[in-house]
């Protein structure tokens, strides 16, 4: 409730004292109390424990089976896909666009090499001070 009333004090200007926060606060704690403290009816207790079987059901299927589960981007529902699907639609976007292509080596042992040479080359040029060259030659490790 303190996070709630120091947050409508920074946004609206409410003080944190009002009368009305308390009179929320009493009606949230009531609110929870008889939420929490009836019984729940036959029905839903029945419900409850089938959804429950269900969910444990479709946890265990996916468990054994290859598959991804992932949020769609715009409608927000769940789809659930073979992994060798999304494979095949990496490699075929990968295709279309030839943004994504594996280099045969590491080019940057290569790229150190060419910056430490250029960095001799401008220390033995006395066009690099002794603190410039150390402080801007590369680690190797």
């Amino acid at each position: 409730m303190d996070k709630l009333a120091s947050n409508l004090h920074d946004r609206h200007g409410l003080p944190r004292k009002a009368f009305i926060l308390k009179k929320f606060s009493d009606q949230l704690g009531a609110m929870f109390n008889q939420q929490f403290s009836t019984s729940l009816s036959y029905h839903d207790i029945h419900r409850t424990r089938n959804d429950l079987k269900t969910v444990l059901s479709i946890k265990q299927k996916l468990k054994k089976l290859p598959v991804i589960i992932r949020q769609s981007d715009k409608s927000g529902i769940l789809h659930i896909g073979y992994k060798s699907d999304y494979d095949r639609k990496v490699l075929q976007y990968q295709e279309k666009t030839n943004a994504y292509i594996e280099l045969p080596s590491n080019p940057l042992m290569e790229t150190f090499y060419k910056v430490v040479r250029l960095l001799n080359d401008l220390h033995g040029e006395k066009q690099v001070a002794v603190w410039q060259y150390d402080r801007m030659m590369p680690d190797k490790k």
